[in-house]
Order: C-alpha cells, then structure tokens, then sequence
C-alpha cells in the first residue's frame, strides 16, 4: 500500500514539475513547482520508511 501511495506522489510531483500554466506568472509557477518537488521528496520518505520497517521486523524475528 506504501508503494501505491508513493507511486500516486511521484505522478502528481513530476506533473506539477512538468506542468506550467502563464496565468500563475512566475511566482505561482515556482511554488508549483516546489510543491511537486515536495511530492517526490516524501515518496522517498515514504518508500525509505517501508524499508526501514521491514529491516527493522527481520531483525526482531
């Protein structure tokens, strides 16, 4: 489920990154596009988790 979520993040991310619209002006492109950088930095957060739980399980068994 992890994964799903962080493959949805990485889509919206790289698609607001990707994406520029002349009505936002410069500034209203910039804050998107920090935003969508800001989606693909939590899917690395969020995969980077679930490999921390899973080592972490492995090592409690």
């Amino acid at each position: 489920m992890k994964l799903f979520f962080a493959v949805l993040l990485i889509l919206f991310g790289s698609f607001l990154i990707g994406l520029t619209v002349n009505s936002f002006g410069k500034t209203g492109n910039f804050i998107m596009h920090l935003i969508g950088i800001g989606f693909n930095l939590g899917a690395i957060f969020v995969v980077r988790s679930k490999k921390d739980n899973q080592q972490s399980s492995q090592t409690n068994e």
